[in-house]
């Protein structure tokens, strides 16, 4: 696996390993996300994160957040995690201060 640049990030208690896939032009093979959580969210191996966030393009919305479990597993939402990631997007010009993110929820 290639070095991926990340930052990590705490919203009420949760620690989040962001992935910034838009600055970066990241688009990783089929099934490095997960792995790529699993590496980034063990605290003895990596960051130590509860969840992998990645931010990403969207046709549907300004952002689009995929969030990843330490286990690997994708979920569809974290309110502490799309925080996280709209303070980030805002702040680094991804996003205006009021923006829509697409999540495996629907649009927030």
């Amino acid at each position: 696996m290639r070095a991926i640049p990340f930052v990590k990030l705490v919203g009420t208690g949760n620690d989040f390993v962001l992935v910034d896939a838009i600055r970066h032009k990241i688009v990783p093979p089929r099934g490095e996300w997960q792995a790529l959580a699993q590496d980034l969210c063990d605290p003895r191996r990596g960051a130590g994160a509860d969840g992998l966030l990645v931010l990403q393009r969207s046709r549907a919305a300004d952002v689009r957040m995929r969030i990843f479990n330490p286990d690997g597993s994708e979920a569809s939402m974290c309110g502490n995690g799309i925080r996280c990631l709209a303070w980030y997007a805002h702040r680094h010009g991804v996003a205006g201060c009021e923006m829509t993110i697409e999540t495996g929820a629907g649009m927030k």
